[in-house]
């Protein structure tokens, strides 16, 4: 579960967008903007779990149609990490104020994918588990994320391009197997 949730995430496909927002701060700031946005969409995940979980428990949404559309956006995220759309000139423009919350800790790190995958996993797993899940994957996004500067000079764009494409084939994968799962269960909800 950690291991999905952290390719969901795509740290690593985030570096280049990340580092163009705080590339005009001084080093140390950059690394504690990037912490503290790490850190937020940590907590934005947890609240996510718990509101999103009572919300559709609220609304009645069956299990097959969070499985479903959980795979689907799973398998969106999935193409765009393979076949990404976003040229190196439409990047993200330093900004002169620093981010808060916007854009880097929602969407780029916790946005729709990884609040679809923790209603999936929070409907198939003990909650202690997901939490569990979530932690274990913020552990080591933190660290790509704190160090995306690092990331960018070492694995250069390129790098960066090659393993932002494995993490999306695995992502694929995974979601073809989210919708055939969602489909396993309408199917077994339309006969009982």
């Amino acid at each position: 579960m950690a291991v999905l949730l952290f390719f969901m995430a795509d740290p690593i496909g985030c570096v280049p967008s990340i580092v163009a927002l705080v590339k005009d701060f001084e080093f140390r700031r950059q690394q504690w903007i990037l912490l503290r946005e790490s850190l937020i969409s940590l907590g934005l995940a947890f609240l996510f779990l718990f509101v999103g979980r009572a919300f559709l428990n609220t609304i009645l949404i069956q299990q097959f149609a969070v499985t479903l559309s959980g795979g689907i956006l799973t398998f969106l995220v999935a193409l765009n990490m393979i076949f990404p759309n976003q040229p190196d000139e439409l990047l993200p423009q330093a900004i002169v104020e620093e981010p808060f919350v916007f854009p880097i800790a929602t969407p780029m790190i916790s946005g729709g994918g990884i609040f679809a995958l923790v209603l999936i996993l929070a409907k198939q797993a003990p909650l202690s588990h997901v939490c569990l899940a979530i932690t274990l994957a913020w552990i080591p996004l933190i660290a790509v994320v704190v160090a995306s500067s690092y990331f960018l000079k070492i694995l250069g764009r390129r790098g960066l391009i090659v393993t932002e494409q494995l993490m999306g084939m695995l992502l694929l994968m995974f979601s073809v197997d989210l919708i055939l799962q969602g489909l396993q269960q309408f199917h077994t909800a339309a006969h009982v």
